[in-house]
């Protein structure tokens, strides 16, 4: 038979063993909420970011198209200094292909997120410099005032 000390001693054990267990659970559980809550609002964020600076690009671009289509002319445009507290830089490029066209790049300046398009629309006829109408120049968003200018080719510049 066993002595009721005994007895006694082995349920404290059992009771501590299965409160650790519980206690370790409860941690597991609690990590997990808090790592798959860290990455999904890191992905909203990253969604957040290539969205407003896909509205960046695109008031870029319809600013470039009209630019394009009259002579020495120059658009000032107000763009927002950071995007999902990120500063970014806007680039355009001049690109050789079949269409001729030019692209636009928005990255941000630790070139994590990028989103680029390319440019369509664009009269080729009135350059001067053999087919290459826009001058690779680029703009960090700090500025908050760009002015695309358009002489000879388009250029992006501070305003």
């Amino acid at each position: 038979m066993i002595s009721p000390s005994l007895k006694t001693r082995s349920k404290g054990q059992y009771r501590l063993i299965s409160e650790m267990l519980l206690f370790l659970i409860g941690i597991m559980i609690t990590s997990y909420v808090i790592i798959n809550f860290n990455s999904l609002q890191t992905g909203v964020n990253n969604m957040a970011t290539r969205d407003q600076m896909e509205n960046v690009i695109d008031a870029v671009a319809s600013a470039i198209v009209k630019v394009a289509n009259t002579d020495n002319s120059t658009i000032r445009l107000v763009i927002p200094g950071i995007v999902s507290g990120n500063v970014y830089k806007i680039s355009i490029k001049d690109q050789h292909g079949l269409f001729f066209g030019g692209i636009i790049n928005v990255t941000t300046l630790d070139g994590a997120i990028s989103v680029e398009r390319q440019l369509f629309n664009i009269d080729y006829d009135n350059t001067i410099s053999s087919n290459h109408v826009i001058n690779n120049s680029e703009v960090v968003s700090s500025a908050e005032l760009i002015e695309i200018r358009k002489n000879e080719k388009i250029t992006l510049v501070r305003g």
